[in-house]
């Protein structure tokens, strides 16, 4: 009976671990344009884990937005990412959020600023010189 009791206890604690595994969230949103408010059909985003550097080995994947501005990735695992968004003619915009686990967060990026604006629940929106050579964005 005692070994019994002791297998179960050692069972319990090594099944633990496996029910707190996180599980994967996400970004999901629209691409709209400022001054119309319009949403940006076919817009490419990129996804970032942060800290974000354009042409670091932090950028994940690559999605579009469909005709009705929309796009949504809910494969991401917990952390904080930077949604970039780009489309011709347009100054590019961004959004940073904070994935949890087992949640999607919803974000609006807008284009069209004068310059790049970076926005999100969960920090400051920035500004950077869209002449510089590389974007950058501390968080």
């Amino acid at each position: 009976m005692k070994q019994l009791a002791i297998i179960l206890a050692l069972a319990g604690t090594f099944a633990v671990p496996a029910l707190a595994q996180q599980q994967p969230g996400g970004i999901s949103g629209t691409v709209v344009d400022v001054k119309t408010g319009q949403p940006i059909a076919h817009a490419t985003l990129y996804y970032y884990r942060s800290p974000y550097l354009e042409h670091g080995p932090n950028r994940i994947m690559t999605l579009e937005t469909n005709s009705k501005g929309y796009f949504s990735n809910i494969t991401l695992e917990p952390g904080r990412y930077v949604v970039m968004a780009r489309f011709p003619g347009k100054v590019q915009g961004c959004a940073v959020d904070d994935v949890m686990s087992g949640e999607v967060a919803r974000v609006r990026i807008e284009m069209g600023h004068d310059a790049l604006m970076c926005s999100g629940p969960r920090v400051h929106p920035a500004l950077v010189d869209p002449n510089a050579s590389a974007d950058v964005y501390r968080i």
